[in-house]
C-alpha cells in the first residue's frame, strides 16, 4: 500500500480526535514516516511489525513477570532484529523516521522506544513510555512488578542507580532523581515528542520548511494543545509567510480568549508584540487603496 498525501492527512487528523487508548503509535509514526518517503509502499513495515510480533510470540512462553518480559524483548528486538541506537550519528535525521530505523535498525531512543512498545503491547502486556529527560525509556509492567527499559542502549534494564546516572550525566551535574523524571508518557505525548526531535533537528541546521512541516504534523495529532500553532505562527513569520502566520496567532488569541481556564501571559505577549511589529513594517499599497477617477492626457 501507496498512501496517498490526503489519505496520510486524513489518517493524522483521525489521530487528533481519537481517544488516547485507541492510538496505534507504530502505525501513525509509520504514517508521519510515509509522508517524507512519498511513494514508499508501507507493506514492507507493516510485514516487519508483524514479524515482531511473531517472535514475541515465540521467545515469551508466557511470561508473567516483568523480568522474563523485558528478557523476551531484548532477545527479539536486539538478539535477533539487532535494533540499536544511533551513537555515529546521532543528529541524523533518519534516526526519527520509523521507515529508515526499521530499515537501518538503529534510531534515536524514541523511534526505538516505539517498536519496543509495540512488540509489547502486540502481547497485550502493558507497557508505557516513561517522560525522562532528553533520552525516552519505556517501562514494562509484570503481574506484580515492573522494569524500566532503554531501548537505546539495546534493551538495557535500569536499575534507579542507572537512572541516577544517566539524569547527572544529561544535566551536566549532579542533579537528583525525581518523581517526574520517570512518570508515564502517553501515546499522544510519544508522538508529539517524537516530531519534536525532527523539528529541533531541523530548526539546528535551518531547514524552516521541513520544521514547519513538523509543526503542522503535531497540530494534526495534537489539536487540543495551542502552543503547537503559536510555534508554527511566529516561525512561519519569521519566515516570511506573514499571511499564515499572522493567522495562526490570531487563533491563538482567539483560543485563550475563548478558554478562560487557559492563560499564558507570556505567549499572549509576544504575540501581541509580534502583530505590532507586523503593522508597523505592514505598508498599504497608496494605488490600491485609493482608487478615485483622475484624467489622463490623450
Amino acid at each position: 500500500m501507496i498512501p496517498t498525501l490526503d489519505k496520510q492527512i486524513e489518517y493524522l487528523r483521525g489521530v487528533g480526535t481519537t481517544p488516547e487508548e485507541d492510538i496505534d503509535v507504530a502505525e501513525t509514526a509509520l504514517i508521519l514516516a510515509s509522508l517524507d518517503r512519498p511513494g514508499v509502499s508501507l507493506q514492507k513495515y507493516h510485514h516487519h511489525l508483524q514479524i515482531i510480533k511473531y517472535d514475541i510470540d515465540s521467545e515469551a512462553n508466557e511470561a508473567l513477570s516483568a523480568e522474563d518480559r523485558a528478557k523476551a524483548l531484548v532477545e527479539v528486538m536486539w538478539g535477533r532484529h539487532e535494533y540499536k541506537g544511533d551513537d555515529g550519528f546521532y543528529d541524523d535525521i533518519q534516526n526519527a523516521n520509523l521507515m529508515s530505523v526499521i530499515d537501518r535498525r538503529k534510531g534515536l531512543p524514541i523511534s526505538l522506544g516505539i517498536l519496543y512498545l509495540h512488540a509489547a503491547r502486540s502481547q497485550g502486556w502493558n507497557a508505557e513510555g516513561v517522560n525522562f529527560p532528553a533520552h525516552f525509556l519505556i517501562r514494562i509492567f509484570g503481574e506484580q512488578d515492573q522494569i524500566i527499559l532503554d531501548p537505546f542502549h539495546k534493551g538495557k534494564i535500569m536499575t534507579a542507580h542507572d537512572l541516577r546516572e544517566l539524569v547527572g550525566t544529561i544535566s551536566g551535574g549532579a542533579t537528583p532523581l525525581e518523581q517526574w523524571h520517570h512518570a508515564p508518557l502517553g501515546k499522544r505525548a510519544i508522538l508529539v515528542r517524537l516530531l519534536n526531535n525532527i523539528k529541533i533537528r531541523c530548526l539546528n541546521v535551518s531547514d524552516f520548511d521541513l520544521a514547519m512541516n513538523a509543526l503542522k504534523r503535531t497540530i494534526y495529532i495534537d489539536p487540543e494543545k495551542i502552543v503547537h500553532k503559536y510555534e508554527l505562527g511566529m516561525l512561519q513569520i519569521h519566515t516570511q509567510c506573514l499571511i499564515d502566520g499572522k493567522q495562526n496567532l490570531l487563533d491563538c488569541l482567539d483560543y485563550m480568549d475563548d478558554n478562560c481556564d487557559f492563560e499564558n501571559n507570556d505567549m499572549r505577549k509576544k504575540i501581541l508584540n509580534t502583530l505590532k511589529e507586523m503593522r508597523a513594517y505592514d505598508r498599504p499599497n497608496v494605488f490600491e487603496v485609493i482608487k478615485n477617477d483622475i484624467d489622463k492626457g490623450e
